[in-house]
């Protein structure tokens, strides 16, 4: 199974077990930088699927429903990247941290 099958066949669970038989994604990108180290994402009734390769050590993400801290070991993980985030989400990288893009898929039920 490739990973973007399971990313799929995850969201499709997920969709299924909150009880919303239909919705679209659409891919998300935040990019920060030294200049920017938090970045607050309103996702009331949307749900976010951390799918980023690689994440700079330290990197927060949290929301109504998850905390994430990003360590040494990210980029050695497969299935395990993949995050579920809602509601009020709260990304933070760490001070002096070069720039980095997150990568998410945005769902939004119907």
């Amino acid at each position: 199974m490739t990973m973007e099958n399971f990313i799929l066949g995850y969201v499709a669970q997920r969709m299924a077990e909150t009880g919303f038989k239909t919705y679209h994604f659409e891919p998300s990108v935040v990019v920060m930088d030294n200049t920017l180290t938090e970045v607050i994402i309103d996702a009331t009734n949307e749900y976010y699927y951390l799918t980023s390769g690689s994440l700079v050590t330290g990197t927060e993400i949290s929301s109504d429903t998850n905390v994430f801290t990003a360590d040494a070991t990210y980029p050695l993980l497969d299935y395990s990247k993949v995050q579920e985030f809602t509601g009020q989400i709260k990304i933070t990288c760490p001070e002096g941290s070069s720039q980095q893009v997150i990568e998410f898929i945005r769902v939004i039920p119907d």
